[in-house]
């Protein structure tokens, strides 16, 4: 849903914003045409490209010439949304990630009797012995599609871009589309695509409810853990109702599996998931280590935490609405998971659609959309802002 951003956007997110504005006529879009551009943009890498990801750039390419002399707006946001899915197709196979392995064999083991998923190695894994660091609701998410776990992270990448397109803003839906990282992400392995639109769910109810917005988050924490980098801002304007939600949540979702296979065995996943990448990547310590920097990893992650409380406490404290806690909660988050040893790109999918899906109102864009016919989504919108406003933190809050 859309909503006026808290601050005037500056930089060039407003340089971009103004030029957009000025080219909007009853006739031209300048938020479609930058939308298609961009997409084509991040489409087409300076690597040789596979055959299918060349065809779709032509297809953008065509529509953007297209949309410069008519108004296609609708039928360009479907081009660019199967083009999407049509692209993720192409690119099964890029690369590849153990953690739906793992997920798969946490899911076996439970299921043969052998025992609860946590606490020990699994020889699936590459190189062989990792654990399985995830919540219980990944071990949900996953049953129906276990003997092909890659449908689920397919289906949530779809379902995003689906989102995106029925929004009607162009260039979020752009980036989401066709960035090379997440049409990777979608089919490689890896299950931030699904963090990510669970994710996405719970930022959108945080913002217009504490108690659900609560219960929303806990939901997405027991799928991966890295969600609870939005639990301070929530709790700060939340306050007892946020507190409430996400305490009761948990506790649905956490305790049988608790009562069944006792905390100590999660956390002794989680420990073994941090000492099983003996060499950094993709994080502060790998730049450092780049620049010449001699890094001690156990030294680098204490940094990590530490500057990760101060942000946690910075950011929660300057939290004032729904808006903000989700700025709040993606400044935690980034810093908790590449200012240490260890990080990785896959988890960019996770925040990526909270991204995308904000991106337009942050550059104080959040009019400039394509309207699909009767605007069902405007009406939507202003109904939902009407029975759920975007929330405020408490007056002694501030």
């Amino acid at each position: 849903m859309s909503s006026a951003p808290d601050q005037p956007s500056s930089g060039v997110l407003a340089t971009i914003g103004a030029w957009a504005r000025q080219r909007e006529t009853p006739e031209h879009g300048g938020m479609l045409w930058l939308g298609l551009f961009v997409g084509l943009v991040l489409l087409l890498p300076a690597a040789t490209p596979r055959m299918g990801v060349v065809f779709w750039g032509i297809v953008l390419f065509i529509t953007l010439l297209i949309s410069l002399r008519f108004r296609i707006g609708p039928a360009a946001v479907v081009v660019m949304v199967v083009a999407g899915v049509a692209v993720r197709l192409v690119m099964v196979g890029a690369s590849s990630s153990d953690a739906l392995i793992v997920t798969v064999a946490a899911i076996e083991r439970v299921l043969g009797g052998a025992g609860g998923p946590w606490g020990v190695g699994y020889p699936e894994t590459i190189p062989p012995g990792a654990p399985f660091p995830y919540g219980p609701f990944a071990l949900l998410w996953y049953l129906p599609a276990r003997a092909l776990p890659e449908i689920m992270e397919m289906a949530a990448s779809t379902v995003i871009l689906v989102l995106l397109g029925v929004r009607g803003r162009p260039v979020g839906l752009a980036i989401f589309a066709f960035a090379p990282m997440l049409t990777v992400l979608a089919t490689d392995g890896s299950n931030d695509t699904s963090a990510g639109l669970l994710l996405l769910g719970a930022i959108l109810v945080l913002q217009r409810s504490r108690a659900w917005g609560g219960a929303a988050l806990a939901v997405a924490a027991a799928f991966k853990i890295y969600a609870l980098a939005w639990l301070p801002a929530l709790l700060w304007f939340g306050r007892l109702p946020a507190l409430a939600g996400f305490t009761l949540a948990s506790m649905a979702v956490w305790l049988p599996a608790f009562v069944a296979w006792g905390p100590g065995a999660f956390l002794e996943s989680f420990s073994m998931s941090q000492r099983v990448h003996p060499q950094a990547y993709y994080s502060l310590g790998y730049a450092l280590r780049g620049l010449g920097i001699r890094v001690d990893p156990e030294a680098i992650d204490r940094f990590r935490l530490v500057l990760a409380a101060i942000v946690a406490v910075a950011s929660a404290a300057m939290t004032r609405s729904g808006r903000s806690a989700v700025v709040a909660g993606l400044a935690v988050y980034v810093v908790t998971l590449f200012a240490g040893w260890w990080s990785t790109f896959a988890y960019l999918a996770a925040i990526a659609p909270i991204i995308c899906w904000h991106l337009e109102d942050w550059a104080g864009l959040g009019e400039r959309r394509v309207r699909w016919p009767g605007d069902a989504v405007g009406g939507l919108t202003a109904r939902v802002d009407a029975r759920w406003p975007i929330l405020e933190a408490p007056r002694d809050a501030a």
